[in-house]
């Protein structure tokens, strides 16, 4: 207890209670089931398909989430939140489960096609399609007759009212095999503020292709929404400038110690790798981007091989990238005379319940509950100059929601993240500026700063607005870490930002209501606190009370 110090454990504390009663207002989740049974999607979308005439014998499926977010902000922010809910909770389409079905073909086969269903959970199908080559064959038929089967399949198949829609335009398109009629419906539902609903409809020969509707977000408000976007855009690519001059600087750094034979490569590229490989092992969990990418004339492992190898080659650049931010950063650790990279080398090493090891764990456990409460708190202030928040998923989180173990996604992804974020920001950056300016201050804000204006444009943080609003909460964030890690070393936050990612990133499952999502996501939130369960309990049994020498500086 006096290790860690009672003001961060009772700080900590009660900075997570904070942080916890507000995960739903700093990330407010969309009102449908985020956690669905992809099997049961699955056997419905089979299901639909097989009563529409559609032979399934020999298809493999897929599924994963997807969202509207040009529809989904357009209601939320011209009628509310409530009442994108509401209209979410009546069918529409703002968020919705695609369910992809696809058999390996060979090449002097008639192509089966592709088919794509989606699916709401709460009230069923939205839209669904079967692919067609242009050289398929089919009838011509005229178009009141293809005009039945679309109202048929608007009325059967999407489960709507003809009466209430208006058929707004019709496309004939003659190919040398059939003839394709695309029909599209419109239907008012709010005159002012505007807000009308589309359905598709695709007759490919004699059959029905395609069916789907969505929210139709009007067009002065589509070019509202890009304009809107310029100042995050404008904060982000200065974060990101600052980003690219940092690890210039540290490139540079790197290569004049590597000169005089001060730079230690064998420890600092450890950590490179296990970033790399969290990244790749992501991926391949990906299971619905890995089935998306499929080419049913290829084998399913031939082309997932390609797709996996595609996402190294264009993500290799991690590796050296972080190498020389690492190794910079351990060489001006060193000359500082600080020791901030110890306990990292110390896990380098694979001595998880070293007393040090598990310090930095708990530790970092408590700040990253630290930084959440900070995060929480500045937002109630800034509610109260008009700051709002954004609706949820987005962006990171489907990592989780779409992997075939979102656990496993979110403690590989998170862990990559925080390291190249922290030996980063802080282990560097937080090093260089304090060797250049010797300045405590500037340590801390200078890359605190970055980081808050290189996440502006990321839509998953809150706030949503103001603009500059996501800027100043990220940059208080780095400030906590800026300051822990002079306070303490790199593992401390590096452990800290691991802790409140997976607080961030596993709220779909700990918010669900479901004991089985949500028991797995509290023991996901526990895995940073494994070398200080691991060090506690060497100690309680006498095993623990290993000297704190210091680390090997040969290694």
């Amino acid at each position: 207890m006096k290790r860690i110090g009672i003001p961060l454990l009772l700080g900590g504390l009660l900075c997570g209670a904070l942080f916890f009663s507000q995960l739903g207002e700093l990330w407010p989740l969309l009102d449908m089931d985020l956690n669905a049974d992809r099997g049961a999607l699955r056997q419905q979308a089979r299901e639909f398909l097989v009563q529409r005439g559609f032979d399934l014998e020999g298809f493999d499926s897929s599924a994963r989430l997807r969202v509207d977010s040009p529809a989904v902000e357009y209601l939320e922010r011209t009628f509310g939140r409530e009442a994108a809910q509401e209209r979410l909770r009546d069918g529409f389409p703002l968020a919705y489960y695609e369910v992809y079905f696809k058999r390996r073909i060979r090449p002097d086969e008639p192509p089966p096609g592709t088919y794509r269903v989606s699916v709401l959970p709460h009230t069923g199908i939205v839209q669904w399609s079967r692919s067609l080559q242009e050289d398929e064959p089919g009838p011509r038929i005229e178009a009141d007759a293809a005009r039945e089967l679309a109202i048929q399949a608007l009325e059967q198949g999407l489960g709507q009212q003809a009466a209430d829609w208006n058929e707004i335009s019709a496309t004939l398109t003659d190919l040398p095999e059939r003839r394709d009629h695309r029909f599209t419906f419109e239907r008012l539902l709010s005159e002012e503020p505007e807000l009308r609903e589309r359905a598709w409809v695709t007759v490919g020969g004699d059959r029905v292709t395609y069916a789907g509707r969505g929210l139709a977000v009007p067009r002065a408000a589509a070019r509202q929404r890009v304009a809107d976007q310029e100042p995050y855009a404008v904060l982000g690519t200065l974060g990101y400038g600052l980003v690219a001059i940092a690890v210039l600087g540290a490139f540079f750094v790197f290569i004049r110690r590597l000169r005089d034979g001060t730079i230690k490569l064998r420890r600092a590229a450890l950590f490179p790798l296990i970033a790399f490989a969290c990244y790749m092992l992501n991926r391949a969990l990906d299971t619905p981007a890995l089935f998306v990418n499929w080419q049913p004339l290829w084998s399913y492992a031939g082309a997932s091989f390609q797709y996996l190898v595609f996402q190294g080659m264009f993500n290799i650049w991690i590796v050296p990238a972080m190498l020389a931010v690492i190794a910079a950063g351990d060489v001006l650790d060193r000359e500082l005379g600080a020791g901030r990279g110890r306990s990292l080398w110390i896990l380098a090493r694979g001595r998880l319940w070293d007393p040090a090891v598990g310090l930095a764990s708990l530790r970092g456990f408590l700040i990253g509950l630290f930084c959440g409460g900070a995060m929480a708190a500045a937002m109630l202030l800034l509610q109260q100059v008009g700051a709002r928040t954004d609706l949820q998923p987005r962006g990171f989180f489907f990592f989780a929601i779409n992997s075939s173990s979102p656990a496993l996604a979110t403690l590989l992804f998170f862990l990559m993240v925080a390291l190249m974020e922290e030996l980063g920001y802080r282990f560097f950056g937080g090093s260089w500026f304090l060797k250049l300016s010797g300045r405590r201050w500037v340590a801390v804000l200078v890359p605190a700063l970055i980081y808050g204006l290189s996440h502006t444009q990321l839509d998953f943080l809150p706030p949503a607005e103001p603009f500059w609003a996501r800027a100043l909460v990220l940059t208080l964030v780095g400030a906590v870490w800026g300051i822990a890690f002079l306070r303490y070393d790199a593992l401390t936050v590096v452990l800290s930002h691991y802790t409140a990612d997976l607080f961030i990133f596993n709220w779909t499952r700990l918010g669900s209501g479901e004991a089985g999502p949500t028991t797995v996501a509290v023991g996901t939130l526990l895995v940073p606190l494994i070398p200080a369960l691991l060090w506690l309990g060497r100690s309680a049994f006498g095993g623990g009370a290993t000297a704190e020498g210091p680390a090997e500086e040969n290694s």
